[in-house]
């Protein structure tokens, strides 16, 4: 029986060690296995979600900087349509003060523009007009063929989806806004010629004065081949920070696209893995990653595992996969399960070398021991039925009986306690990882902000920049600022007319290389900035193409933290110290004519008296009057005989010579009265012939005329046409204009040396077309095709300073023309004479 006993106490001993080693081993190796499982899982989904996190932010900072690049080009579109806008209104400016002809500021406005090229010659300036349905070309820097072309050709139906004429649209855009934005196709220009379409947008202005429409335009691929920079570097910022992350042992992240293409992966980076196979189901494994993550998001495979079992496709891999739309990218996370059963392997190896010793103890102590031992084990059971039915949180190994016993106590509470180890640190890893997650989720909002508050700031900068340029450039004033060693550091746009030197080129060289003229005020610039006082000096005069031309120079001091130097400005203002010459020389005119108003006014009381005086003596002398007879009787005197006596001295004719020149020394007198008289300016019918024989009166009694020109020595020929219609003018006003015409044919005609033919004035009047014609034709020396064209240009004169102002053909063009509506020519032939035409119309 004991020996019965022993034996049924060895067995139950061996088998109660037997099946708890085998339930721990089993419970141990399947808790370790899935929290190392459930460990790797979450860790592979957060780092996913992280990486996906990180390409999301990457592709938004792609986006805006896309969009940041596309609005600063837009940007600089329309600064550069701006200057180019603010070149032809300047030239504009100069052609309504009469600087330039109109025609002259236009060409030198499509000058100015065509060298208008930048980005090594890729953009440039265009100008169209506004004609309908479809506009011509004006300028065009790159296809200079176009130019004077109407542009309806169907290769410009490149706007709105290539069904509208781009230049066109740029019209209807200009007139709905008067400027803006228009998209199309259009050939880019190359170091080998003009390549084929490209999608380009450009900014368009109109300049209403000459309806003109100033475009600029950038190409679409230009801001694509920055973007693709910035992708290229997103690319590469992924690459450096994902390869460091590992998953287990051997475990990576990796990222390929929609056409199975490696970007980001530790080794096979740029491969395209469009052929690679799942050797276990045939099928490309590209395809079944794709699928999977429209599943589960989860794929296990067979795969080999390099460097030391490259193809050997044995190893069982799991890959999760997140489908990234935007980029059609798809973000994989990869570890091989075997390297996640290793730890409990390893654990349930342990456990069964530990147990199999305890064993072996066991059943060599079973037999002295079994009554010490069973109560222990009793006690080992109960416990470890406790942990299978409650888990690790309810283990309380008990440690007591013999030292084995004990021993297997502690160590299974060690065991229990490396668990719990595990537990706790995968807990913590988790922790760790959302705290992270978390800081780089800050780390990129914190990013973008400084991002777009540069960005911000960056645009600012340039606006205000362009802005203060820009005001700089409006000037009308040359503005040249200098340092202390004579170099230029500020060049406006007055400064590059006047010497032909653009901002670029003036930069940083000495002023009395560029601007020979003010390099004479740099002494003086000198003293300004040592005495930190204005200097001013007014109407400096100055010789600009021959011609002398007053100027105001302020020299302002510049002196800042790290600038030392002074800005020269240079004021035009010929104009007005010509109009104050005039406003005195009109002061003067002024004070005459109320002279010459009084003295007429004057003579006409002696000029009756005389007129009455000549008439009495007629009347006295008349044998007629039965008064005259009276006292003759008394007297003795015999009237015919007196008659006879002053028929015979010629006294009557005498008489009636007093009484003519009386009477035409009042009518030039009350002609001077009315031509200087202040009148309000009244329209009246008038007959031309009338007014141009008014004129020829007074300017035979004109004293200028007759001290420079002696008028009367002059042979006037006029044709008067018969029955001339009247016409509504202000009669004193043409009467000036005539006078005017006079004044000049007769300068004119004085100015010929040895002259062939006697001096002569034509003056013809006839109706034609619905107007009144009048011409006015000397045979002076004529006119160049150069004065001929500034003629009537406001103080424009060929003769000497101090006989004329330059105005008077400015101001009868304008009384023809604005005052009555009608026309005014000139024809002129060197050697041949000079003829002025003015037509007034009839019916007004």
């Amino acid at each position: 029986m004991f020996k019965s006993m022993r034996a049924i106490i060895l067995l139950f001993v061996a088998g109660l060690v037997i099946i708890t080693t085998a339930g721990i081993t089993f419970f141990a190796q399947r808790e370790v296995t899935n929290s190392v499982y459930q460990s790797e899982y979450n860790n592979a989904q957060a780092l996913i979600d992280s990486t996906l996190l990180n390409v999301s932010n990457e592709y938004q900072s792609l986006l805006f900087f896309e969009k940041a690049t596309l609005e600063s080009r837009k940007s600089e579109l329309k600064d550069i349509v701006g200057i180019a806008y603010a070149a032809v209104f300047l030239n504009y400016e100069k052609y309504k003060q009469g600087t330039l002809t109109e025609k002259e500021a236009k060409t030198l406005s499509l000058e100015q523009l065509k060298n208008m090229s930048y980005d090594n010659g890729v953009g440039y300036i265009w100008i169209n007009d506004t004609g309908k349905p479809v506009p011509s070309m004006i300028m065009h820097t790159t296809l200079p063929e176009l130019d004077g072309k109407i542009l309806d050709d169907p290769s410009f139906n490149t706007a709105s989806g290539n069904s509208k004429n781009l230049f066109a649209a740029s019209r209807d855009i200009c007139e709905e806004k008067g400027a803006g934005y228009v998209e199309y196709l259009w050939p880019k220009p190359s170091p080998a010629g003009l390549t084929e379409d490209q999608p380009k947008i450009s900014y368009v202005k109109i300049f209403k004065e000459w309806n003109w429409i100033i475009g600029s335009g950038v190409y679409v691929d230009d801001i694509e081949t920055d973007v693709r920079k910035r992708f290229d570097a997103m690319l590469h910022e992924l690459q450096v920070s994902l390869a460091k992350i590992k998953l287990g042992e051997s475990g990576y992240i990796f990222i390929f696209t929609g056409n199975q293409e490696l970007v980001v992966h530790p080794t096979y980076a740029g491969m395209n893995t469009s052929t690679l196979r799942n050797p276990e189901t045939g099928e490309l494994i590209g395809e079944e990653l794709i699928e999977s993550s429209n599943k589960t998001g989860v794929l296990e495979y067979m795969w080999d595992k390099p460097p030391y079992h490259l193809g050997e496709f044995k190893f069982k891999k799991r890959t999760y996969v997140r489908h990234f739309e935007p980029l059609d990218w798809y973000v994989c996370s990869s570890i091989y399960v075997g390297e996640l059963e290793q730890p409990g392997i390893e654990l349930r190896n342990k456990i069964i070398l530990l147990s199999l010793g305890f064993l072996a103890l066991a059943l060599a102590f079973a037999t002295i021991l079994s009554r010490r031992i069973a109560q222990p084990l009793l006690k080992l059971t109960a416990a470890s039925r406790a942990i299978g039915e409650n888990g690790i949180s309810a283990a309380n190994i008990p440690v007591g009986g013999p030292t084995e016993t004990r021993e297997l106590g502690i160590v299974i509470n060690q065991m229990i306690n490396s668990v719990r180890r595990g537990i706790l640190e995968k807990e913590h890893l988790v922790e760790e990882l959302e705290k992270g997650n978390e800081e780089l989720s800050s780390t990129n909002e914190h990013l973008e902000i400084e991002i777009n508050e540069h960005a911000r700031v960056e645009k600012e900068l340039l606006r205000l920049r362009n802005h203060l340029k820009n005001i700089i450039d409006s000037m009308p004033s040359i503005l040249v600022g200098v340092d202390n060693k004579d170099r230029v550091t500020q060049w406006n746009s007055g400064a590059e007319i006047a010497t032909g030197f653009s901002l670029e080129e003036a930069l940083n060289r000495r002023l009395y290389n560029v601007f020979p003229e003010l390099s004479y005020e740099l002494k003086r610039a000198k003293r300004v900035v040592k005495n930190g006082k204005t200097y001013e000096r007014v109407r400096t005069p100055r010789k600009v193409d021959n011609e002398v031309h007053y100027g105001n120079i302020t020299i302002y001091p510049l002196i800042g933290d790290d600038i030392e130097g002074a800005v020269i400005r240079l004021d035009d203002v010929t104009a007005r110290v010509q109009i104050e010459e005039i406003m005195i020389q009109t002061e003067k005119m002024m004070s005459v004519g109320g002279l010459a108003a009084g003295m007429a006014h004057e003579i006409n009381n002696p000029l009756g008296g005389i007129l009455q005086g000549a008439q009495n003596i007629e009347r006295r002398l008349s044998p007629d009057l039965p008064g005259n007879i009276k006292a003759a009787e008394e007297r003795g005197l015999s009237l015919e005989v007196m008659q006879n006596y002053m028929e015979e001295r010629k006294i009557f004719k005498m008489l009636n010579n007093i009484r003519s020149a009386a009477e035409r020394a009042a009518k030039i007198m009350a002609n001077m009265l009315d031509f200087s008289r202040k009148t309000d300016v009244r329209h009246t019918s008038c007959q031309m012939s009338d007014l141009v024989d008014k004129a020829l009166a007074l300017a035979e009694q004109d004293y200028n005329l007759k001290k420079n020109y002696d008028f009367k020595q002059i042979n006037i020929v006029k044709d008067y046409n018969n029955d001339l219609p009247f016409v509504v003018c202000a009669p004193t006003e043409i009467e000036q204009v005539l006078l005017n015409l006079l004044g000049n044919a007769a300068h004119a005609i004085s100015s010929v040396e040895n002259p062939e033919a006697p001096a002569q004035i034509t003056i013809r009047v006839k109706e034609e077309d619905g107007y009144v014609t009048t011409e006015v034709k000397d045979n002076g020396p004529g006119m160049d095709k150069q004065t001929r064209k500034r003629v009537f240009e406001p103080f424009f004169t060929t003769k000497p300073k101090g006989i004329g102002t330059g105005l008077g053909l400015s101001v009868s063009y304008f009384i023809i023309t604005q005052n009555h509506g009608g026309t005014f020519s000139v024809d002129s032939t060197p050697g041949k004479g000079t003829e002025f035409i003015f037509q007034l119309p009839i019916n007004r």
